[in-house]
């Protein structure tokens, strides 16, 4: 990195547009020297229409090249946009960014929802001295966005699980907008209607988690911190409810002229209340709501792009405790995962450099072993097929739509057949990649075949067009390796290197 640079960060959200500029020294330190805001509500058109208008693309258009204009002045060349919900669930998506890219040059990137709430995640950890002690004690965090509600759990700094509700604090509006005309109390079917979501959300999922903290993070929490008068990140339970019962006992019209709020916007707070409300009001708990957005989190991923790091935390770790904690839920054997994990490790670190495979590539790779035989827990017979249907329904914080496709490939294609619809529609580069992960994990699955873990340690190495595995073990592996000179072949095809097992 130079002596300084620059980076922009444009979040084309729901309700609002931002651009922020940072600047970034050598010493490594970060200051943001510019920060612009148009709002504008996507969502409101795009959660109820399902599209967004020509009109609409052309404000979006406009806002985009006003801060376009802005990263001119500063000579800003780097940069990241990314585009959310409102735009990621439009119909017409594809087209708004074409249009975007033709009229003002700037590529906007879709971040999928499992993406935007890392993101998140990771600006916490920048913004948030405490955040390390907090997830270390166990936390539950709440993002609320217009679109929807995530619900992510950590505990002694492992993340366990998290679940996106429809719940969005926009959203909610727009979906009841039509029920909403035929009633008076809005604000009670609001209530009903969000109770029964979250009710139902709690008893299938929301089971035993263990944790101090609760930290509520989102789109209204500035105008939340504002109403309550809270000064700092940490707040009282008491502040959040009698916020509460104010909006409730004034209405919003009222509550709109007391703090000079648009009618919309208070509708939306109104929202967001009532569910951060929902899950708040467990006593003895302490109650984060720190100031940050997603800007904060591209700021970030761009630091870590250039090998930089302004936080302790190992978020890639995070993906792993995830799958582990998702895959436990259908009996996996986690000895034998865990067997499987290392030997994928091994294999891929004897030949990636040869064979131009990334260090993301190994990330997933390993959540590929750690899904591979989940489906056992449904037919042992096709658990392949099983397994990959479990993992496509499971989708991890940190990784794209892409990165997930991938990895249920990886694992439906483990035994080395390759039929999948989906997979006929992908690139070329992309099919080759998920040949290579499968092919992989085979080799790695036929060391722990009887899942007794008779083999304790592996060595893999490449020489003269020969991979071999040199292994560690005093027990009768002879199913081991039948096993593993059956998916030799496999191996042998894709990558065109013998392997080759050595006790």
């Amino acid at each position: 990195m130079a002596k300084f640079n620059l980076f922009a960060a444009i979040d084309i959200g729901s309700s609002r547009l931002e651009l922020k500029i940072f600047q970034l020294t050598k010493e490594g330190g970060v200051s943001v020297i510019e920060n612009c805001e148009s709002k504008l509500s996507i969502g409101k058109e795009s959660y109820h229409s399902g599209k967004i208008s020509y009109e609409l693309a052309s404000e979006i258009c406009a806002c985009l090249e006003n801060f376009k204009r802005v990263m001119r002045d500063y000579n800003v060349t780097e940069y990241t946009c990314y585009a959310t919900s409102a735009v990621r669930e439009a119909s017409n998506s594809e087209y708004i960014r074409d249009q975007i890219f033709i009229r003002t040059g700037l590529k906007v990137e879709i971040a999928s929802n499992e993406e935007e709430r890392f993101l998140y995640l990771k600006a916490m950890a920048f913004n948030m001295k405490d955040f390390d002690s907090i997830i270390e004690d166990g936390a539950v965090i709440i993002d609320l966005s217009s679109g929807s509600l995530q619900v992510t759990s950590y505990e002694k700094s492992e993340l366990k699980f998290s679940q996106n509700l429809p719940l969005g604090s926009l959203r909610i509006i727009e979906l009841m907008s039509e029920i909403n005309n035929n009633t008076i109390n809005f604000t009670k079917l609001l209530q009903e209607y969000t109770a029964n979501i979250m009710e139902i959300y709690r008893n299938s999922f929301f089971t035993d988690p263990v944790y101090k903290n609760i930290v509520l993070i989102g789109t209204q929490v500035d105008n939340i911190k504002r109403c309550m008068g809270a000064e700092s990140d940490l707040v009282r339970s008491e502040k959040i409810e009698k916020l509460y019962n104010e909006i409730m006992d004034k209405g919003v019209y009222d509550f709109s002229d007391e703090y000079d709020m648009s009618y919309e916007e208070t509708k939306q707070l109104m929202s967001a209340l009532i569910l951060y409300r929902g899950f708040s009001v467990e006593k003895g708990k302490n109650i984060y709501m720190p100031d940050i957005d997603f800007t904060d989190g591209m700021c970030v991923e761009y630091l870590e792009k250039k090998k930089v790091t302004h936080t302790r935390h190992i978020f890639t770790n995070d993906v792993f405790t995830s799958a582990l904690y998702y895959a436990g839920k259908y009996k996996i054997n986690k000895k034998h995962v865990e067997k499987t994990v290392s030997y994928c490790e091994e294999i891929f670190k004897a030949i990636s450099k040869k064979f131009g495979l990334s260090k993301f590539d190994l990330v997933l790779l390993k959540v590929a072993a750690i899904y591979a035989k989940t489906g056992e827990y449904m037919n042992i017979n096709e658990y392949n097929v099983y397994s990959y249907n479990i993992k496509r329904s499971n989708k991890l914080l940190g990784l794209s739509d892409r990165d997930n496709k991938i990895i249920s490939l990886v694992v439906l294609f483990q035994k080395g057949i390759f039929e999948n619809e989906e997979y006929n529609f992908m690139t070329k580069s992309k099919k080759l990649l998920i040949a290579k992960l499968a092919s992989m994990l085979s080799l790695a699955l036929s060391l722990d075949y009887e899942y007794k873990q008779k083999i304790k340690s592996i060595k893999a190495s490449l020489k003269d067009g020969t991979m071999t595995i040199s292994c560690n073990s005093d027990k009768d592996i002879t199913m081991e390796e039948w096993q593993f000179n059956k998916r030799a072949e496999f191996f042998e095809e894709v990558f065109g290197i013998k392997a080759r097992l050595k006790k």
